[in-house]
């Protein structure tokens, strides 16, 4: 099996692992929802979110994977000099790293007591890092397909559809922040 195939089955792992996270964890009420909402969140979601920081967890293995081969085609269409594919790397660990810790606090809150003081602050918190992530995971997409867009590293409809993940990963950073 060719690196670039293995790297697509690794993308495309990730995604599945990643939705099985989302559908597990279930949909959070807003930070700005009232406080017995949240509560209700964390005492029907228990499970799901603590179970759902290892999965996301695993499912960051082959993210990396894909990322590498990814990283290899981004340096080679900017032929060795890799400023759009460090915005990338940068963009992708930045997000990342934000949506891991927002699945920690989660995994957290997961395993303590639903009333456990503080815990309105700390899914407040969680949510707001998560939001935070599309900052993040924005730059990556706009750096990658930027320079897709520039050659012939992918179809062009791949690069149409990167664009729109960023610009929509953009949006709901903003939302997710006012």
């Amino acid at each position: 099996m060719s690196h670039e195939r293995t790297a697509a089955l690794a993308g495309a792992l990730f995604v599945a692992l990643d939705m099985v996270v989302g559908v597990m964890a279930g949909a959070p009420p807003s930070p700005g929802a009232p406080e017995d909402e949240i509560l209700a969140y964390l005492a029907d979601h228990r499970t799901g979110l603590a179970v759902g920081l290892w999965l996301f967890g695993l499912a960051t293995i082959p993210l990396l994977w894909w990322f590498g081969s990814l990283w290899v085609r981004l340096v080679h269409a900017e032929a060795g000099t890799p400023r759009l594919a460090v915005v990338s790397l940068a963009g992708l660990l930045l997000g990342g790293t934000m949506a891991l810790a927002s699945a920690v606090m989660m995994a957290a809150l997961g395993l303590l007591p639903t009333d456990a003081e503080g815990a309105v602050t700390v899914c407040t918190i969680a949510a707001v890092l998560l939001s935070a992530a599309g900052f993040g995971l924005a730059a990556h997409l706009l750096a990658a397909n930027v320079l897709a867009a520039r050659g012939d590293t992918f179809t062009r409809w791949l690069v149409v559809v990167g664009l729109v993940s960023a610009s929509a990963f953009l949006v709901s950073a903003v939302l997710g922040a006012v």
